[in-house]
């Protein structure tokens, strides 16, 4: 097998994370980064920083070109980023050098490389709130249900907090990166549609933290729709995904700072959200296997109350 079962040619759909692991992979990230360098040029053209003309060329390039990140793996290795070597092939397939040369103008690599995960981790917290609002759908039809009633009850309540904790959490810490240049930085997140922190957070990175946190939860209370001793594939999967997911949180320092716990974050935080996915995905299988189950054991009947209060909970906006 190969290093994770996520890329596995046998294993991955055993923990297949679905559309979240079309995120975290390589042409994803670079994408990603193409945008944020041709949305800063544009927000620097407009507040005179570069050319107008270069900012337009470069924005539009962002658009239409294709960088292979095989290409960029050995000044990676050497500069510790992606970005410079990104910024020189970027440059060199535009064609126009006097252009080229305003690429990542004044900015860090490190700008380039947190803007653009904050914009992949927005879509992976929108998948999440999907399959986590459809998951939660499933479990009011099993609480409605003679099927483990009092269980679908159970992990319900311990997901609605996660999932009304989303629009907070998006707005605390899905940022752009920008250092203290606070009006290009302002500009930049509105471009970008991601917050402006009012801060350089590239070291104390409590963004990525927050959203491990919120994920690794996520998996955790996704284990509660087991039932006791269930050893089924799913059952066994989601249980597995569990173990990996407290051990991916544990990788991320409190307080963050230096190269060495930004590569630690790589090496943690994209693990972390593929086994998310993955859980997200063996919860549903799970709950669809127990409502196409026949019922059995006593008939555990919720009150009445207790179900209304969940039911408009979970259809609450």
């Amino acid at each position: 097998m190969t290093a994770t079962p996520f890329d596995s040619a046998h294993l991955h759909k055993l923990f297949a994370a679905g559309e979240i692991g079309k995120l975290f992979s390589d042409s994803a990230e670079i994408r990603a980064m193409m945008i944020v360098l041709g949305t800063l040029a544009k927000v620097q053209g407009a507040a005179s920083q570069i050319p107008e003309t270069a900012a337009k060329a470069i924005h539009r390039a962002s658009l239409e070109l294709q960088v292979d990140p095989r290409g960029l793996a050995e000044q990676a290795a050497r500069d510790g980023s992606t970005v410079p070597a990104l910024v020189e092939a970027f440059g060199g397939l535009m064609q126009a050098p006097e252009y080229a040369r305003y690429l990542a103008h004044d900015t860090r690599p490190e700008d380039i490389e947190d803007s653009a995960l904050m914009l992949r981790l927005r879509q992976a917290l929108t998948l999440c709130d999907e399959a986590l609002n459809a998951l939660l759908d499933q479990l009011v039809t099993l609480a409605r249900s003679d099927r483990h009633p009092c269980e679908a009850l159970t992990c319900g309540r311990a997901l609605l907090p996660l999932r009304d904790a989303l629009p907070e959490l998006r707005e605390r810490a899905l940022c752009v990166s920008l250092g203290d240049n606070t009006e290009l930085r302002a500009a930049l997140a509105e471009a970008l549609n991601l917050a402006d922190p009012g801060c350089d957070w590239r070291e104390e990175r409590s963004g990525p933290r927050a959203i491990a946190d919120w994920a690794a939860q996520l998996t955790q209370a996704l284990t509660l729709i087991r039932a006791p001793g269930e050893t089924g594939t799913e059952a066994a999967a989601l249980a597995s995904l569990w173990v990996h997911s407290s051990a991916m949180r544990s990788m991320f320092p409190s307080a963050q700072c230096g190269p060495a716990a930004r590569f630690t974050e790589w090496l943690a935080l994209p693990q972390l959200m593929l086994g998310t996915g993955a859980a997200l995905m063996h919860a549903r299988a799970l709950a669809t296997l127990r409502m196409d189950r026949d019922p059995t054991g006593p008939d555990h009947r919720l009150t009445q109350e207790a179900l209304g209060r969940f039911v408009a909970a979970v259809a609450r906006d």
